[in-house]
């Protein structure tokens, strides 16, 4: 697998997860989660990852950047690559920022804490192995 197809692939399941967390059925409530100034679509994903409208719209524009950049034909190669860093920053940076009672809610706007801790790691692994690490090995 290389950056171009981390970039679709990712893009892909980004977007899936975006529309599919937007549907109130795979959402739960949001009792008992901390109180976020911006609770609209506020619920637990599947029953476990926290989400709100923010986070949503953050995966689906991740999403259709993943997949706009890896179906570029002239450019989907340095296009993936760009995604794939800044899947890793900002997911890293999500990671962390959610391991703190003081910034895991984003200062209420965006929920960063539970098992989105978890996802936003993995996801900046992958964005870093895709964006820096196989990139090295192969250019």
């Amino acid at each position: 697998m290389n950056a171009k197809n981390f970039a679709l692939v990712g893009g892909i399941i980004m977007l899936v997860i975006g529309a599919l967390s937007l549907i109130p059925a795979f959402t739960g409530l949001a009792f008992g989660l901390p109180i976020l100034k911006i609770e609209t679509s506020y619920g637990l994903f599947l029953g476990i990852f926290p989400l709100n409208i923010v986070n949503k719209a953050i995966l689906i524009g991740f999403g259709l950047w993943g997949v706009a950049a890896a179906s570029d034909p002239a450019l989907s190669l340095p296009r993936s690559i760009s995604f794939s860093r800044w899947v890793f920053m900002i997911s890293a940076l999500f990671a962390v920022l959610g391991l703190f009672p003081q910034t895991n809610t984003l200062f209420g706007y965006v929920p960063l804490f539970g098992a989105g801790i978890w996802l936003h790691a993995v996801m900046a692994l992958a964005g870093g192995i895709f964006g820096y690490s196989i990139v090295k090995r192969t250019a």
